[in-house]
């Protein structure tokens, strides 16, 4: 059953945090619109992405001539390279406008791209999904509950000074997964995402993926995306919080092991060189290591899912380090 839209608390949060007539910074990074007549919206470009999340009344944002409408429980995404003109359109003393505006750093975007890149083999980089115009507004969408209510959560955290602290950046953290799921705002959200020189961990991710067949070395990665090995292994172990070696050793497994599910008859040699093992002995001594069973066993069904998640916990190949992502504290 899909979740209420708990719209009512929305407009409470907003008029809370407005305290009255105007725009004001709640928090830095954190402003929240009251106007109770239409008119221009003074903006100021901002670092990064923008997320407009408007809750009453209506607004324009005009960028490269063309306009955007954004009515209630609709959002915008646009980037510091736009400089939109926004203006109030629909707004009265009995229905003031209400809206957030939240300015989120490009290397949290990087992070939670990453992350559910590295979460799911079969996630499609957002460099394959995204459209041509790549810094532009790509127009409104709607706020689904999921998203309305990672807003309220995230609002709601900047109450109190520890739950700003350590509430806030997780909160931030789910918003901005919510905006990578909607297809509308790839645009804006893929230019802060991706781009091979300031995110190797991202391009050294998609590079082992499609070359599993090939035999590849650590020094091979790292030459791809431009850093010595050194700098390559310490920035990846900082990201994803293992090894490229160990990251890739489990790709490789975890790609044969659903092979091994798919292709009914194929031979564990077949497997092995298919994901990159040019010893097939190797090949089941890692896997038995990894799944507690030889290769021929797992295709003939004698594995447990529960004894696999627990060997993948030990394994330690999808940890991720606990690091949470600033959000500056308020006044």
């Amino acid at each position: 059953m899909p979740e209420p839209m708990p719209m009512e608390d929305l407009l409470v949060e907003l008029n809370c945090w407005a305290g009255g007539i105007g725009a004001r910074e709640a928090r830095p990074g954190v402003t929240v619109c009251r106007f109770e007549e239409p008119g221009p919206y003074s903006w100021e470009p901002a670092h990064g992405v923008t997320f407009g999340l408007v809750a009453q009344g209506r607004l324009s944002v005009d960028i490269d001539r063309t306009a955007h409408g954004c009515g209630p429980l609709e959002g915008v995404v646009f980037t510091d390279r736009s400089c939109p003109a926004i203006e109030v359109v629909a707004a009265s003393a009995d229905h003031p406008f209400l809206a957030m505006f939240l300015q989120i750093d490009a290397a949290i975007i990087r992070r939670i791209s990453t992350d559910v890149l590295v979460s799911d083999a079969a996630a499609v980089p957002m460099a394959r999904r995204g459209r041509a115009g790549g810094n532009q507004c790509s127009g409104t969408f709607g706020v689904d509950a999921r998203l309305l209510h990672s807003v309220l959560r995230f609002l709601h955290a900047l109450d109190g000074e520890l739950d700003e602290r350590v509430l806030a950046p997780i909160c931030l953290q789910e918003i901005v997964y919510r905006l990578l799921q909607i297809v509308s705002c790839q645009d804006p959200l893929e230019v802060a995402s991706r781009e091979s020189d300031v995110d190797p961990t991202r391009a050294a991710i998609e590079y082992i993926r499609s070359h599993l067949t090939e035999s590849m070395s650590v020094s091979d990665i790292a030459r791809e995306v431009q850093l010595s090995e050194s700098a390559f292994a310490h920035t990846f172990r900082a990201t994803i919080g293992v090894s490229p070696y160990q990251f890739l050793k489990s790709e490789r497994l975890d790609a044969a092991r659903r092979m091994l599910i798919s292709r009914s008859g194929i031979s564990v040699s077949e497997v092995a060189r298919a994901v990159g093992y040019s010893s097939s002995s190797h090949f089941i001594t890692e896997f038995k290591r990894r799944y507690a069973v030889t290769p021929r066993e797992y295709a003939n069904g004698k594995y447990s899912c529960a004894a696999l998640e627990a060997l993948d916990r030990q394994d330690g190949t999808h940890a991720r380090t606990a690091e949470i992502v600033h959000f500056p504290a308020g006044n």
